[in-house]
């Protein structure tokens, strides 16, 4: 059984309909309760708190730092599908090597009027960046792509391999 003799408890607050508070003492003149505007300032500052969690979650997660994307692959080329919503052609930057694709964009936050406050957010703001390895060289200086209802699709031919076919006379092995 823990000792409560050290406790000092406050009156408990009903909180009526009309949005009034009114403590279960209603005698008691030297109450120690909260009064309505000290509420309202704790309230206000644990709104603002949550809002700055909410930034700072978001700022974590946009897409999870990352774009979803679906690589495919043909006898001739390599494909990259990648979902970038929000985005416009002009916000996406796209660096092609013959190995890898580096595909980065930004974000920008909405600026909301300053009548307006989130009550929840889950929208996302800021940089990404999405580094594919490529299963096979392709040649960066023919890739083309398209940006379509918020799919950006690349196509990448692949390197032709270089095969040496060496010839050998069968004649002058056997004999």
């Amino acid at each position: 059984m823990m000792a409560s003799n050290n406790l000092k408890l406050k009156p408990r607050l009903n909180i009526e309909s009309s949005g009034t508070y009114e403590s279960d003492d209603k005698n008691n003149k030297e109450n120690e309760g909260l009064s309505e505007g000290s509420l309202n300032d704790v309230l206000s500052a644990l709104k603002d708190k949550q809002e700055e969690f909410s930034q700072m979650i978001a700022d974590y997660s946009i897409f999870d730092k990352r774009t979803l994307v679906d690589l495919m692959e043909t006898a001739d080329s390599i494909i990259i599908k990648a979902d970038l919503p929000r985005l416009k052609s002009q916000d996406i930057e796209i660096a092609i090597s013959e190995d890898n694709v580096d595909i980065c964009a930004e974000m920008e936050e909405e600026q909301l009027g300053s009548d307006m406050n989130y009550i929840q957010r889950e929208r996302s703001y800021g940089k990404i960046k999405r580094s594919i390895n490529l299963p096979s060289k392709v040649k960066a200086s023919e890739a083309e792509g398209t940006f379509n209802n918020s799919v950006l699709t690349i196509r990448l031919p692949k390197q032709e391999k270089n095969i040496l076919k060496l010839k050998i006379d069968w004649w002058t092995v056997y004999h």
